[in-house]
């Protein structure tokens, strides 16, 4: 054949608008620059794979996210891969029909496909999870008189530099409860350049603490607060690598002293287990030493020494610590939801609404601006030496009961069984948290309310006689008046405890509100025995 003749046999190319098509033309726009200016194409490529290895954490959540969500996003593209299959070669009127279904399926899945998830999810989830059921209500000890927000809102009134304080974590400190939050810059240049240097420390049974008598001396490079290689969810994400970064994420952030006393930075990780319907697990902790940290370190290896949940018990200080991600505890005492049926199938669709039964909810209140649980101190059973639970108390789901169904504690340090105590199934009929205000109120009609909110209704439960003698766990909740102020909608609001707090006790059984003295809660048992032991008897 002439060279003619070869110059006019036309170069094969796909067929338009194939998906062979698509990739001839992404790898021609590929290759053109490798093969016009090799040098600098390959100069560019590693620095590009440089840049994108270094802001990995920006890229993790959105990787994330397509591995939680990965069963339905598949389902997904097979039905629209499908369809485009089948309609690719039809009329523009089947194309058009194919196209309204396609839109159709999109919106199901962006407006539905998420709680259909989780609901398998926490299905799943409960299925596999281990309760133990408790048979009597287990004791409360070491009683925080302030509320999370109230503690934050007292913290920041003592700032006197540009600084703000993190939120508030309740922690062990060897055999004490307490308060801690780091004290850490609040304007562009003290984030991207000065350190923390402060850690406030605050007894969790003081009523009114010495804010200036509980600051601790540190020196963090890292911290919530903090920008850029500095930032402590930024830094904790470059150090997972490949593997951990499909299932690991940064849940909460703690300032707990370590075995030598000195302060170390807790980062909890959440672990997302499964592969079909995932859900969050206890994934172990990263502890962030002080001292300072080059950026290269930050950048390329992120920071942190990590300890996954089976280490735990080689580290005391990490033991009866409130290290669980809120998350994790959250989804599971969610899933109690599947409680009801007496089998697989009924209990997957007793929460459904044609029968809610069984069905719960976790009992936010949302005046009281901290979402449960409440990280709190039990002893499960009596010589129990007891430590950190985050306790959830559940109402059903039904908007016109109030009644508490149950209650779950999950070990706030990963450690030991998960507890639950179900007031329904035991014919037990207790009011519930959400309707403890109203109580509250009534007991005092001629007070200027206004403002004036009862803040987080934790359980009181102590061994307390009644009338004659009998002792028993009996079950109160514990509520703390706060003022409540905001000057206007997207301004910071405030809860304000007051130098001397008051605190309620409500009993759940007679629902009757008994007003203690502050200061002396040796003497709370005492006062609830003169005053509710008759009713406790039945006179």
């Amino acid at each position: 054949m002439s060279s003619a003749a070869r110059q006019t046999v036309p170069r094969w190319s796909p067929e338009p608008g194939t998906l062979r098509d698509l990739w001839h033309n992404v790898r021609q726009l590929i290759e053109k620059p490798f093969r016009r200016r090799p040098w600098t194409a390959t100069s560019f490529t590693i620095l590009l794979v440089l840049l994108i290895y270094a802001e990995r954490p920006f890229l993790q959540p959105p990787g994330l996210f397509v591995r939680i969500y990965a069963s339905g996003l598949v389902a997904a593209a097979v039905v629209l891969g499908s369809l485009w299959l089948l309609l690719r070669n039809r009329s523009v009127r089947f194309k058009t029909f194919g196209s309204a279904i396609a839109t159709v399926i999109a919106a199901v899945i962006l407006f539905a496909g998420k709680p259909v998830h989780d609901y398998a999810s926490q299905y799943g989830r409960y299925r596999t999870m281990q309760i133990t059921e408790l048979d009597e209500l287990p004791a409360t000890d070491k009683e925080r008189v302030l509320p999370l927000q109230a503690v934050h809102t007292l913290a920041r009134d003592r700032m006197n530099r540009p600084e703000v304080p993190s939120e508030p974590d309740l922690v062990r400190a060897g055999d004490y409860d307490f308060w801690t939050m780091a004290i850490e810059p609040n304007k562009i240049l003290g984030r991207l350049t000065y350190p923390i240097e402060q850690i406030m420390k605050i007894p969790s049974t003081d009523p009114s603490p010495d804010f200036g008598a509980d600051m601790v001396r540190v020196h963090f490079t890292i911290g919530e607060n903090l920008i850029l290689s500095r930032n402590t969810d930024t830094c904790v994400r470059r150090s997972f690598g490949l593997w951990r970064s499909l299932s690991y994420e940064p849940g909460n952030v703690f300032y707990v002293p370590d075995d030598s006393g000195k302060m170390v930075e807790v980062v909890s990780l959440i672990k997302w287990t499964g592969w079909i319907f995932p859900w969050p697990d206890f994934g172990g902790v990263q502890v962030i030493e002080q001292g300072d940290t080059n950026i290269f370190g930050r950048v390329f290896l992120g920071c942190g020494r990590f300890i996954p949940p089976e280490k735990i018990a080689r580290h005391p200080f990490l033991l009866g610590q409130n290290i669980v991600p809120y998350e994790v505890s959250r989804f599971r005492a969610s899933s109690l939801r599947f409680q009801g049926g007496n089998n697989w199938l009924e209990s997957l669709l007793a929460p459904l609404s044609f029968s809610r039964e069984g069905d719960i909810v976790i009992a936010d209140v949302p005046a009281d601006m901290n979402p449960q649980p409440f990280a709190l101190f039990f002893r499960m059973k009596q010589g129990d030496k007891g430590k950190l639970y985050q306790y959830f108390s559940l109402e059903t789901r039904d908007v016109e009961t109030h009644g508490i169904s149950a209650s779950f504690w999950y070990p706030a340090d990963g450690e030991g069984p998960v507890y639950a105590y179900r007031f329904a199934q035991r014919g037990e009929r207790l009011i519930g948290v959400t309707a403890l205000k109203d109580r509250v109120m009534a007991s005092r009609r001629n007070y200027q309310w206004g403002s004036n909110l009862v803040a987080e209704a934790r359980p009181y439960v102590h061994l307390i006689a009644d009338s004659q003698g009998v002792v028993k766990p009996r079950f109160l909740y514990m509520v703390t008046l706060v003022t409540f102020t905001q000057v206007k909608e997207g301004d910071e609001a405030r809860f304000t405890a007051g130098g001397s707090p008051e605190i309620a006790m409500i009993d759940a059984n007679r629902e009757r509100v008994i007003w203690v003295d502050t200061y002396h809660p040796e003497k709370w048992d005492e006062q609830l025995h003169n005053e509710l032991g008759s009713l406790w008897a039945g006179k």
